[in-house]
């Protein structure tokens, strides 16, 4: 193998400082991958986990939907979930929002990168702006981590992902939950399907707060960590 050039060297030699400052392997390295495919990711995302992985395969191996089927993917973030959806099941029609600009920004990169058409929109969830559908599926991993879990985080999550995409007050945890939930029922359509991430802590709060929406068919799935991870309901 043949010496590192001055300029290789000094590489990584930034690499590493960064490293040992706790900067994600991921955002030093630039990408990572997810459902077999690469994505961009810098500190205006969070960095794609293993297990949101499963709620692609949720939402792409739902069996009783119409023949053109349209989906929103809200807090979507650097993308990862839309896109990964989008290549699996190419004739949908996605959608994918985020309050975050500059998420937008990675994620539209993300899109064009992968060949994968997503539409997507600046908006905040918490709104009341939103789009109306109607929508077959609406998926999301929002903001769920609350404040008093901090403690217990490791400090290159704490300290270089962006707190936008992952924490809530303690005082409002489900506040994500309860705007999705009412953006839902104006915008899926007739028996449309509602998918989301959650707190493992907060698992039964969050299926009793879509029960008191009306949702209906409410299942809180584990993930391969068996840990109470997603919700799964209809409208």
């Amino acid at each position: 193998m043949p010496p590192l050039s001055v300029q290789e060297g000094l590489l990584v030699k930034q690499a590493v400082s960064r490293l040992l400052n706790n900067e994600p392997i991921q955002y030093v390295i630039g990408s990572t991958t997810f459902c077999g495919n690469t994505f961009c990711v810098n500190p205006s995302v969070l960095i794609p986990r293993p297990e949101t992985e499963q709620l692609v395969d949720m939402a792409t191996d739902i069996a009783d939907l119409p023949e053109h089927v349209s989906i929103m993917d809200a807090c979507t973030g650097s993308g990862c979930i839309a896109i990964s959806i989008k290549k699996k099941r190419p004739d949908w029609e996605v959608y994918a929002c985020d309050i975050s600009a500059e998420a937008l920004q990675t994620a539209r990169e993300n899109a064009k990168a992968n060949g994968a058409e997503v539409h997507f929109t600046h908006t905040d969830v918490l709104s009341d702006k939103l789009l109306t559908g109607p929508f077959d599926i609406m998926v999301s991993n929002p903001p769920y981590v609350m404040d008093k879990e901090k403690s217990s985080m490791e400090p290159h999550v704490l300290k270089r992902e962006p707190h936008l995409a992952l924490f809530v007050t303690d005082d409002e945890p489900l506040i994500f939950y309860r705007a999705l939930a009412q953006w839902g029922q104006r915008s899926l359509s007739s028996e449309g399907w509602m998918l989301a991430e959650i707190n493992p802590l907060l698992s039964q709060e969050t299926k009793a707060l879509f029960e008191a929406q009306q949702y209906r068919d409410c299942t809180i799935i584990n993930d391969n960590y068996e840990k109470e991870r997603f919700i799964r309901c209809r409208k």
